[in-house]
């Protein structure tokens, strides 16, 4: 039997500065909230607008099956941390660390591997790397953070 829908597997979503993620990372390097980022982690982030723009195109091309949305940078939380830090001029320094393994369940590495769908996207989901350099390291590309 043929399936009928798309299905879109994800990982962490994030955008420019208003996602869980993100504030959880202000707050932690401001004190204002008590926690670590663990180091043992692993996900995929991947940009909002890019997870838009690919879930769009799956609907309008009405395929159907299982299909990996994602960034393809395999980043614990801590570096991803550590990213938006920089990209928000922030201490990395100051984002505690720690390990999760023992301390809740669920698996510790999720790397979704979207090359399948990528191959026939135009949109490119880019990885966590690329959309969290800092606005500096971008000046030189005028396209730079936009979804494609």
């Amino acid at each position: 039997m043929q399936p009928a829908a798309a299905i879109a597997r994800t990982s962490l979503i994030t955008g420019d500065g208003r996602s869980p993620h993100e504030v959880l990372v202000h707050d932690l390097a401001a004190g204002r909230r008590t926690g670590v980022l663990f180091t043992d982690d692993i996900r995929c982030p991947v940009h909002v607008a890019d997870l838009a723009a690919a879930l769009l195109e799956l609907a309008a091309g009405r395929r159907a099956g299982l299909y990996h949305a994602a960034g393809p940078d395999a980043v614990s939380r801590h570096e991803f941390g550590c990213l938006v830090a920089r990209r928000d001029g922030l201490d990395p320094a100051a984002l505690p660390a720690g390990t999760r393994a023992g301390r809740l369940p669920g698996p510790l590495a999720v790397r979704l591997d979207s090359r399948r769908t990528q191959a026939f996207l135009r949109t490119r989901l880019r990885g966590a790397r690329e959309f969290l350099a800092p606005a500096d390291a971008d000046s030189s590309n005028p396209d730079a953070g936009a979804a494609r």
